[in-house]
């Protein structure tokens, strides 16, 4: 029963008290379905995203062993970047749905630390670096798509940087359990939200969908007559290990 003096309150109050009281009473089942249809939604997204990915990893496997490194050393050496690259982009792709709205919130917890770790320790500059030169060079790569694959790579190594800064602590605390201090394990674990990284992580799936367009791009053009002709004939200038 509401009382004659909250009757006298302002119209704004009112409305304040109103979406206090129906948050508290309605505010965890609100959340629920909103987990519930996000966690559907991104699931579906994953689905595609996998059976895209599966693809291009067996179709590269399987040309990586069939290429001949002694003619197409590029060629080989780009596969095996493209390999890293889409076996990490899987991992992050599939912890993505439960990490952001899994309905158990233990779960997602621990797919978001499970994310931020797979993020943390994937360094593409592993792969890469002086390698790159190599492969423009060799397989004489289009401006267009050497600028693509370089500012992408770019984009991934500032929007991981960017992960990392966040992250570090939590790494260190939570992720493997390392910290002997329990409860200071526990509170870092308890005030883990996906919101706190989402800028961060919503960057990183931007520039890691950037790189993937770019490598596909550029991988077609590798795979021309034109660009393995020049790797033989190019293919005794080797890069630095």
């Amino acid at each position: 029963m509401l009382s004659s003096r909250f009757l006298d309150k302002e119209r704004a109050t009112q409305e304040r008290w109103f979406r206090m009281k129906l948050h508290q009473k309605f505010g965890g089942q609100v959340k629920s379905v909103f987990l519930f249809r996000i966690h559907r939604r991104l699931g579906k997204e994953f689905r595609i995203k996998e059976k895209a990915i599966n693809a291009a990893i067996e179709t590269i496997v399987k040309q990586y062993r069939n290429t001949n490194e002694e003619l197409f050393p590029a060629t080989k050496k780009f596969f095996n970047i493209g390999l890293y690259f889409l076996l990490a982009e899987r991992d992050i792709q599939a912890l993505k749905a439960d990490a952001f709205a899994h309905p158990n919130e233990t779960k997602r917890n621990i797919a978001l630390r499970a994310l931020l770790l797979t993020v943390y320790e994937w360094d593409m500059g592993k792969v890469t670096g002086r390698r790159m030169n190599f492969i423009y060079e060799t397989t004489g790569l289009s401006e267009k798509n050497k600028k693509a694959v370089v500012d992408s790579l770019k984009e991934l190594k500032k929007a991981r940087k960017q992960v990392e800064k966040k992250l570090s602590e939590t790494r260190h605390n939570t992720i493997a359990h390392r910290d002997a201090d329990a409860m200071r394990q526990y509170q870092i674990i308890s005030d883990l939200e996906v919101m706190g990284f989402a800028p961060v992580l919503t960057e990183f799936y931007a520039a890691s969908d950037k790189l993937l367009k770019a490598m596909i791009s550029a991988l077609y053009e590798i795979g021309t007559m034109e660009s393995l002709f020049h790797q033989i004939v190019n293919r005794e200038q080797r890069p630095n290990q």
